[in-house]
């Protein structure tokens, strides 16, 4: 019986490609590089260089920028010290790249993409070495127009640079468990080392990504090793456990020097009252019930639809089609696990395995997580692009062997006809998004642009009252200006200060740590704030006004009530404003 007409799927192709791309495969991967990063280019920076989503973005720079000056992975802003909500993983990464541009922080946000190019590259490489060229193509081409992965691409973010660190982890346990690793013990070890020093570091850039352990286990358990010598074994671990160890091991240091205890949290310190003892940051309500941002459908609803491509029929996460990836391709990648798991290879196997179980481990502990995003498990996500090539290539081939086969069955044909749609669906697919992010005009940022305009005109020893982020103010105006906060209001704006609100509600509950100044800690200006600006004008220190725009009208009523009251004390001139800021100059009354 002819393959074709066998109802049984056919074996998936033991790859094993090795060495240097061929000139075929540099043309592909580099043609879906090239796609991806004009894509990204047409798209701008704007929210990157922002450091949007705040306060997300704006504390990784803040840790990066800190850690390059010695402070540590911290904030730093009006006079004072604080520790981030973050881990220090990613700030590790971006300090890195902050020292090689002699500590500027303005190109943080090219570095996501060079990471998420890099991730394209070496999702094609893995997928090529198991699969074949068909299968990487597809399995990068689908990673590249993925529109969770462009999005945070151009982000300060920890999402695409925490994916490829997995990347990385589940290339060396293919490595690890490979033939040639076998034969020379000290290459196995090594593998199996950097192996556990990777899995580490994704856990300190995202303590969720712990889960990897349970992947691990899993392909142990569903593909033992070949060579199962209890010394052998034992070895392995311990390699594997001391690289896992390293970088948690610093983490831990860094919480006790930072926060206070090895085991403390920055997220508990900021919000106590949602992540703190009493708090319900992970709860079973959370299943099926509303979360946040703005999610009414629950935890499952959500990660399930993404998972099958069919996001987009919630419509309430920014994309009519689909966030991760489209629902061709999850059928694709449903028919890649099955064939695998047939027919695959031992190391195919064996990372599948993995990779399932670090994704099902990852997205079970997200369903009941207070907050709702599907850039949480795009780390795991991984597995899907690269079954989702596996099972492409490997239905067109069979749809190729059956339309070549004279003898076919009906049974073959509607099969024939199954894959033609999946294909089309998928072409299609990727085509609007490629279309949807080309045609999209590139967007500069007003605020960064009108910022550096005034760090380039303002001296140095200038103190600016500001309702901007001070945070935001100190990386881009720089340490040795002062800055007052106007209000220790957060409306939720784009610009205001989140820290300085969360350090005054603090404050309110109880806490006595050092506080930045605020010209209004409540509806009346201060009086010791209004002596201390009085003071500083009679140093002949010049003292500036910088408001955002107000985005609502309450909160512009409120800015007018206080700049009346600034007005009344102080002569305010106007310096310059646009549709962004507004900049006046304070000077003492005659």
């Amino acid at each position: 019986m002819s393959r074709a007409k066998s109802s049984k799927a056919p074996a998936v192709a033991e790859a094993h490609y090795s060495g240097a791309l061929s000139k075929v495969e540099a043309v592909i991967v580099g043609a879906i590089v090239l796609l991806f990063n004009v894509m990204v280019q047409c798209s701008g920076f704007r929210r990157g260089v922002e450091l949007m989503p705040w306060p997300d973005g704006l504390e990784y720079a803040a840790s990066a920028v800190n850690l390059a000056r010695g402070r540590g992975a911290v904030l730093h802003f009006g006079g004072y010290t604080y520790p981030s909500r973050y881990t220090a993983g990613y700030p590790l990464i971006l300090e890195f790249f902050c020292r090689s541009n002699n500590g500027h922080f303005l190109q943080l946000a090219f570095l996501s993409t060079i990471i998420a190019t890099v991730s394209i590259f070496s999702i094609f490489i893995l997928a090529r070495h198991l699969f074949g060229r068909a299968a990487a193509a597809i399995a990068a081409l689908v990673l590249a127009l993925s529109p969770v992965f462009i999005t945070y691409s151009l982000l300060v973010m920890s999402d695409v640079p925490t994916l490829f660190v997995t990347i990385c982890a589940a290339s060396m346990l293919v490595v690890a468990a490979s033939d040639y690793a076998g034969q020379l013990q000290s290459a196995r070890l090594a593998a199996w080392l950097m192996f556990g020093l990777f899995a580490g570091f994704s856990t300190i850039m995202r303590p969720t990504n712990a889960t990897i352990l349970v992947g691990l286990g899993l392909c142990v358990v569903m593909v033992p090793f070949e060579k199962r010598e209890l010394s052998s074994l034992i070895k392995a671990g311990v390699a594997a456990a001391i690289g896992f160890a390293i970088p948690v091991a610093w983490q831990l240091h860094q919480n006790a020097i930072n926060l206070g205890s090895p085991f403390a949290s920055g997220y508990a310190w900021w919000v106590p009252e949602v992540y703190g003892a009493g708090g319900r940051t992970f709860s079973i309500a959370y299943l099926f019930g509303p979360t946040m941002p703005r999610n009414p459908h629950g935890n499952v609803i959500v990660y399930l639809t993404t998972l099958l491509g069919l996001d987009g029929m919630l419509g309430d996460r920014g994309d009519a089609r689909y966030f991760l990836y489209p629902f061709a391709a999850a059928v694709f990648a449903i028919v890649g696990f099955i064939a695998i798991f047939r027919s695959g290879t031992s190391g195919a196997r064996r990372l599948m395995w993995f990779g399932l179980g670090y994704l099902g481990a990852l997205t079970a502990l997200y369903c009941f997580y207070l907050f709702t995003d599907v850039a949480f498990i795009l780390p795991g996500a991984f597995i899907l692009f690269l079954a989702a090539g596996a099972g492409a290539a490997l239905a067109n081939r069979w749809m190729r062997d059956a339309i070549r086969d004279r003898s076919r069955s009906n049974r073959q044909l509607a099969g024939v006809a199954s894959v033609i749609v999946l294909d089309v669906l998928l072409i299609v697919s990727l085509t609007t998004e490629a279309v949807a992010r080309l045609s999209a005009p590139p967007q500069s940022s007003l605020m960064v642009e009108s910022l550096q305009s005034i760090d380039a005109s303002l001296p140095r020893d200038a103190t600016i009252i500001s309702n901007i982020s001070l945070q935001f103010l100190d990386l881009y105006l720089g340490e040795s200006r002062s800055y007052v906060g106007l209000n220790s209001m957060d409306p939720g704006e784009r610009f205001t200060d989140y820290h300085l609100h969360r350090l005054y509600e603090k404050r309110a509950a109880g806490w006595t740590g050092p506080l930045p100044a605020v010209a209004f800690d409540g509806d009346q200006m201060s009086a010791a704030e209004a002596d201390s600006l009085a003071s500083t004008l009679e140093a002949k220190t010049p003292v500036l006004l910088l408001i955002a725009a107000p985005e609502s009208q309450q909160y512009a009523d409120v800015l007018k009530s206080e700049f009346d009251q600034l007005q009344a004390k102080f002569t305010i001139d106007p310096v310059s404003q646009n549709e962004a800021v507004a900049l006046y100059r304070l000077s003492a009354r005659k």
